[in-house]
């Protein structure tokens, strides 16, 4: 038995899987852990995000909790929070949708200095920001992802380590290398105390602590994986074949991704590239385009329909049955062929286009949504429900590079937002114009991260190695 932990944007999900990688236990919940903020600033509170996972983890059955063997962990790529020498919080977890870089010029001029491509929500953008404005908090001894500290925590790691797929989301990252690029990390002016150790991916790093065991109610001294970013995590769960098909995976964001073939190397690509190049466990390359709005674009549409009922002082139709209603009505609403990718008056279904870019783009912050082709009879409400799925669809195929779609015969698809919405999962076989396979077990990035631990108990077996971790690191406070 192992288990897989994932701490994502706005829930935490917790799952137990068996010796075939099939799920024998799940919980879920959503954490509410976001922080109020300015505007264009995402931050969540670091302690509630860990207390959320401990509880969806004491909510399994105990027989299961208490047979586990292994533990992996992955959760929301990207964000950052600093740390003390006992690998204590000093800030809050700084989200992978934050747009504090993106004001004034700083992205450019940081840019320029690293000969990077950062984009806002980047933790070492973040970082580079923090340092910038000398807001880097006294003690400041280290730094890590989420996810990262809470697998560190497990095993009692005061400074947490990261593997390839966490430390290159936060970009000044050398893929190739699988490490830090230490003369932009310079240039950015970070210090490089803060960047953690990097360690294979798949890498035992420690064993759970007592005090670890007793608030997660598992045993202690059970081997810990390093964490995993969850784009990668959820592709472990999910594809069959890598190099023959597409993974579409539609959370808060969304993110459209092709394994490249082995041997593949990683490219330089221009500032106003839609999509990048991440470590995938093999070691292989991923390319992947991710959406700032993915289901939260399908969620924008369900609160202002409900906002515009409060307003005409109407009765208020649940949620669960509205976001059933729009489903039914998008699903009747006339189908136009989904517009083709810079195709000039290209309309989406029923004439109409929806741009959902309504937190921006990683590529491009400033962008916003937009609605095309409205005429006096064609905004019916279902057609605005399809044509947001196309658009949602659509977007995230038109970032990803023409010929990393190539060859690829099937959209290997998951998430809530599509195992909940019928009509995103139609979009996405009109738009992508293949079979839409959903068989991706429920909270697949968790799986995912099981799934990998268990691979990391095998070699260990098969080695005769103990649960032995990265360098040495003094043990966290109590």
């Amino acid at each position: 038995m192992i288990l897989g932990i994932d701490i994502g944007t706005s829930k935490t999900a917790a799952v137990v899987v068996g010796d075939d990688g099939a799920t024998v236990a799940l919980a879920a919940k959503t954490h509410r852990a976001d922080l109020p903020a300015p505007p264009g600033l995402s931050e969540q509170d670091p302690r509630a995000l860990l207390d959320s996972a401990a509880a969806v983890v004491r909510e399994l059955p105990l027989e299961a909790r208490r047979s586990i063997s292994g533990i992996g962990v992955t959760g929301q790529m990207h964000g950052v929070l600093v740390l003390d020498t006992e690998g204590e919080p000093l800030t809050p977890l700084v989200t992978w949708q934050d747009g504090r870089c993106a004001e004034g010029n700083f992205l450019e001029e940081l840019n320029r200095r690293t000969g990077a491509l950062l984009r806002t929500g980047y933790g070492c953008a973040t970082l580079a920001w923090y340092a910038s404005r000398g807001l880097l908090p006294g003690g400041a001894a280290s730094a890590a992802t989420i996810h990262d500290w809470i697998a560190a925590g497990l095993c009692g790691l005061a400074a947490p380590v990261t593997d390839p797929t966490d430390g290159a989301s936060w970009g000044l990252f050398d893929i190739d290398a699988l490490a830090w690029d230490l003369p932009a990390a310079l240039a950015a002016r970070i210090p490089l105390k803060l960047l953690p150790e990097v360690v294979p991916c798949g890498q035992v790093i420690g064993a759970t602590t007592r005090a670890a065991a007793e608030l997660f109610g598992i045993p202690s001294g059970v081997p810990v994986t390093a964490a995993i970013g969850d784009n990668q995590a959820s592709l472990l769960a999910t594809l069959h074949e890598p190099e023959k098909e597409l993974s579409l995976t539609l959370g808060t964001g969304g993110q459209l991704s092709a394994v490249q073939p082995a041997g593949s190397r990683a490219v330089v690509l221009p500032p106003e590239a839609a999509w990048e190049q991440r470590p995938y466990p093999g070691p292989r390359l991923l390319a992947v385009a991710a959406s700032l709005c993915g289901g939260s674009a399908w969620q924008w549409l369900v609160d202002t329909v409900e906002r515009w009922q409060e307003e005409l002082g109407l009765p208020a139709v649940p949620r669960d049955d509205l976001f059933v209603r729009l489903n039914d009505l998008g699903a009747g609403a006339p189908c136009a062929r989904a517009p083709d990718a810079g195709a000039p008056g290209a309309r989406g279904p029923g004439g109409i286009s929806v741009h959902p870019h309504f937190l921006g783009e990683r590529h491009d912050p400033n962008r916003r949504g937009s609605i095309e082709g409205i005429s006096l009879d064609n905004l019916s409400l279902g057609g605005l429900a399809r044509a947001l799925a196309h658009g949602i669809c659509a977007n995230l195929r038109d970032m990803l590079s023409a010929h990393l779609r190539e060859g690829r015969t099937r959209l290997v698809a998951s998430g809530n937002a599509l195992d909940r919405n019928p009509l995103l999962r139609q979009a996405a076989e009109e738009v992508f114009g293949m079979p839409v396979l959903m068989g991706a077990p429920r909270e697949a990035a968790a799986v995912g991260a099981a799934r990998l631990a268990a691979q990391a108990a095998r070699n260990a077996a098969e080695t005769g190695d103990s649960a032995a971790g990265p360098s040495a690191h003094p043990p966290r406070g109590a």
